[in-house]
């Protein structure tokens, strides 16, 4: 017990990343709503992670990372997030951009 307590706040104190981005979803951007306007929009991803009083822009990073994963999975290539993240939850809408 006493160590799991002791990993938790090393982890918290490092400010980790605790959603890392797979392979393809490393293969999806970040863009604005004016850069997808030629793009096909193919859906939505919410993601949602624990916000454990962790600095908002981890959150932010690991919101991303969580929905890049999901895009790649659905065959998006771009995300652009519906609006800010709350209370650890964001939704993006998923776009294939490329060829």
């Amino acid at each position: 017990m006493k160590g799991s307590i002791t990993l938790l706040l090393v982890l918290a104190l490092t400010g980790c990343t605790w959603a890392k981005r797979t392979d393809a979803g490393a293969q999806v951007r970040v863009a604005e709503p004016n850069d997808v306007a030629a793009c096909e929009r193919i859906g939505t991803a919410t993601a949602t992670t624990k916000v454990f009083g962790r600095h908002e822009n981890r959150v932010k990073l690991e919101l991303e990372n969580l929905a890049s994963n999901r895009a790649a999975d659905i065959g998006g290539d771009t995300i652009v997030a519906e609006g800010p993240p709350q209370e650890g939850r964001q939704t993006f809408i998923v776009y294939r951009c490329g060829s």
